[in-house]
């Protein structure tokens, strides 16, 4: 497709396609192993909401939507049973999702599907009542095959834009899941998202400017106007047309024109980007996983630790050169989401605990001793052959201990991918982790709990079942 593709007169706009798609699928016709990467992206989102629950924003957030009170429908996760009405919910549990780093993303697509889709279907499914687990797995599902089929069809580089493009993305997935969630037809899901067109917005503002909370609460300020186009379109309110394709639409308002349509309606219920989403095994934006995947791997095969290292030389590409920035200490916690992109922290992170603790971005001392005593360790090159077709950098890194043996690794796949996937085990420890890290904290039994329910959620006649457990 040419840079500013236009479908031409007479041509259906993608949102009429994608719409005709949402009101026809349903859970039956859904592969088996999207279904499987939906329970997955569930029990890990969950995880994330709970971890992100202590913070001093989300405490705030969830006093203010306590005071505005209204109809007790909705979960606020991990406050002891608080229930708001639904754009409030969703305002709460997505503005802590994404606290640290750690929910899902689409390695190519670079966007985080399931923040916006499980957050918000799941809000209206309980404001609905009877909502049963097949259909909260079919919104999801959909949801985030719009997100990332959205995200994907941008075809100018991540932030050749002054638009960021999660949330941009995600706000058509999150208003697809949650009219899917209302039974909506074919002409209440097109106008959901005409509505959703004039609701879009965040701009990369927080990621240049230090000291915004708007860089962690994001997906809370935009996902519930998700919610808000889902239920004016069941009410008959009209939405913009030609909400892709249009001089007026996303692509060509917010993107210059340039996309690739075929990204947006080739293969609609063929080709589920679902099931191409990666789960994170550390809290840290996505670009640094690939080379933490190497050094994680590196420490354990070789049976290294931290006193026997001397150097790490970390090898990267335009992308991850600008993420070897400085640091210094009492980053934590004002600069915490700063810090959750930092490649050099993060590797010496790594080679100090063979791990990234979420409590290494929550307690200022434990964040300094890595700053001063395992960064000093962490040097880099730049590299051009880390350059390439790829929006996230293949790592590639050297460890050379101080009794002079250098061992090398590289990992084009960081571990989450869906062609590297981490093993449930994995997942299982990440959500106890994640709920032990809570304001409320959950037991292990109750976070076990949890993900048997999400493991066996096609079996459950009404979600309210699993919202009482993330309560």
């Amino acid at each position: 497709m040419s840079a500013s593709h236009n479908p031409g007169t007479g041509t259906q706009d993608s949102a009429e396609i994608i719409s005709e798609h949402l009101a026809r699928t349903q859970f039956s016709d859904l592969p088996s192993a999207v279904v499987t990467t939906v329970k997955s992206a569930i029990i890990d989102t969950l995880a994330c909401v709970l971890a992100g629950t202590p913070g001093e924003e989300i405490a705030s957030i969830q006093s203010l939507v306590r005071q505005w009170s209204g109809a007790q429908s909705s979960t606020v996760i991990g406050t002891g049973g608080l229930k708001v009405p639904p754009d409030n919910a969703v305002l709460a549990n997505a503005a802590a999702v994404h606290q640290y780093d750690f929910d899902d993303t689409h390695d190519k697509a670079v966007c985080h599907p399931t923040a916006g889709s499980l957050l918000a279907s799941l809000a209206l499914a309980q404001e609905k009542g009877g909502v049963s687990g097949k259909e909260l797995i079919t919104a999801i599902a959909l949801g985030n095959d719009v997100t990332c089929r959205v995200a994907l069809a941008i075809t100018g580089k991540l932030n050749a834009y002054p638009w960021l493009r999660a949330t941009i993305a995600g706000i058509f997935g999150a208003t697809a899941a949650s009219a899917k969630i209302l039974s909506a037809d074919a002409a209440q899901h097109r106008h959901a998202l005409g509505l959703a067109l004039p609701q879009t917005g965040v701009t990369l503002a927080s990621l240049h400017h230090g000291g915004s909370s708007v860089r962690s609460i994001r997906d809370g300020l935009t996902y519930r106007n998700s919610v808000l186009a889902a239920e004016l379109a069941m009410r008959g309110v009209r939405g913009d047309a030609e909400v892709f394709d249009g001089p007026y639409g996303l692509y060509h308002a917010y993107l210059r024109g340039e996309y690739d349509r075929s990204q947006l309606v080739d293969e609609l219920g063929v080709r589920y980007e679902t099931a191409r989403v990666s789960l994170k095994p550390w809290p840290s934006c996505r670009h640094l996983h690939g080379t933490l995947t190497v050094v994680i791997d590196l420490l354990n095969r070789h049976g290294l630790k931290f006193e026997d290292i001397d150097h790490v030389l970390l090898h990267v590409g335009d992308i991850n050169l600008d993420r070897c920035r400085d640091v210094s200490v009492g980053m934590v916690p004002a600069q915490r989401i700063d810090l959750l992109c930092n490649l050099p922290f993060a590797v010496g992170a790594a080679l100090r605990y063979a791990d990234l603790p979420i409590r290494l971005y929550r307690e200022s001392a434990l964040a300094d001793e890595i700053v001063t005593t395992a960064v000093p360790k962490v040097k880099w090159v730049h590299d051009p052959k880390q350059n390439g077709p790829w929006t996230l950098e293949p790592g590639m890194v050297e460890i050379f201990t101080v009794s002079g043996k250098t061992y090398a690794g590289e990992a084009r796949l960081a571990l989450g991918h869906p062609d590297n996937p981490m093993p449930p085990e994995r997942l299982k420890k990440k959500l106890v982790n994640c709920a032990a890290a809570a304001a409320r904290p959950l037991s292990e039994a109750r976070a076990n709990e949890i993900f048997d329910k999400v493991m066996n959620l096609e079996q459950l006649a009404d979600i309210e079942d699993l919202a009482r457990l993330v309560a």
